[in-house]
């Protein structure tokens, strides 16, 4: 209840919640992927309604905003503090650096290690995709990998040079020039995760990994707990990816998608064949293999 009534007196929120209102005055709602009218509503929050698209499985919110005001707004306005949003100051970014990240929040050890188990050895041409203020990039340099960064916010890619990285803030094009793109909580803020995904894999070279975490909106996890996933979409999280969405729109690829993203069980795939499931549990992996020559 608290929490409702600080949201109460949070300008943006009331801002939201009108947008919610007068967002849908003669605007039908269609799957920002496909574009297909075909949906059924899973969820409701005041104004905003959260919908199941019927042909790709993608969840999306209704209204939700053009591409340009959701660039806008990751631009500088997204700020949740505690988050990766939140920049540290000299003195935390100092022990940080000299800790190597290890116990923080940011602290991205159990990544590299299911990038290893993945296969990726030293030296392999690693995209973050997503890369925020740098912490995960400095990382995987840490760990072995070539990695470069992609970040859209500016402020948070020009912080990126506190920890010697260089964080470009346009996505590279030069076609198959990466082994992997890994993304961390990404793709549920872009305003057409397909088209994102599918802009990855072909900057990956063939054979190579496109790898991401996102919030899980499969129906299995809405099930299995309905108050988490309640929760977990809204105004920074406009859409939701699902193991069916994958299946549907990249299931000709080898694929391995799960809840479960532990790394002994990536190393016993052999990226062969498709593995899906378990797809209960509140966060989703996935990782797709580009075809080889």
């Amino acid at each position: 209840m608290s929490s409702f009534l600080q949201r109460l007196g949070d300008r943006e929120a009331w801002r939201y919640w009108l947008a919610g209102l007068t967002g849908r005055r003669g605007r039908s709602a269609s799957c920002p992927g496909c574009g297909v009218a075909g949906h059924t509503i899973v969820d409701r929050k005041f104004f905003h309604t959260f919908h199941e698209c019927q042909r790709c499985r993608l969840l999306f919110r209704h209204p939700r905003e053009d591409p340009q005001a959701m660039a806008a707004f990751y631009q500088s306005d997204y700020d949740e503090p505690g988050l990766t949003t939140e920049l540290p100051d000299e003195r935390a970014l100092a022990h940080l650096l000299a800790t190597g990240f290890v116990g923080s929040a940011k602290d991205f050890s159990y990544h590299v290690e299911i990038l290893r188990a993945l296969g990726l050895a030293r030296g392999a041409r690693l995209l973050d995709y997503g890369a925020n203020w740098g912490y995960a990039t400095y990382q995987f340099r840490k760990a072995g990998f070539d990695a470069r960064g992609f970040e859209l916010s500016r402020p948070r890619a020009e912080f990126g040079r506190r920890l010697g990285v260089a964080i470009a803030t346009q996505p590279p094009t030069a076609p198959e020039s990466f082994d992997a793109v890994y993304s961390c909580h990404v793709l549920e803020h872009v305003p057409n995760p397909e088209q994102t995904i599918r802009e990855q894999l072909a900057v990956v070279r063939p054979g190579g990994l496109v790898v991401a975490h996102t919030p899980n909106g499969s129906a299995a996890a809405r099930q299995s707990n309905p108050a988490e996933f309640h929760r977990v979409w809204g105004k920074v999280h406009p859409v939701l990816l699902t193991g069916e969405f994958i299946q549907r729109r990249f299931g000709t690829l080898v694929h391995y998608v799960t809840s479960d993203d532990q790394p002994g069980s990536l190393r016993e795939w052999a990226r062969t064949d498709a593995k899906i499931g378990p797809l209960e549990g509140g966060g989703l992996f996935f990782v797709l293999v580009k075809p080889g020559p």
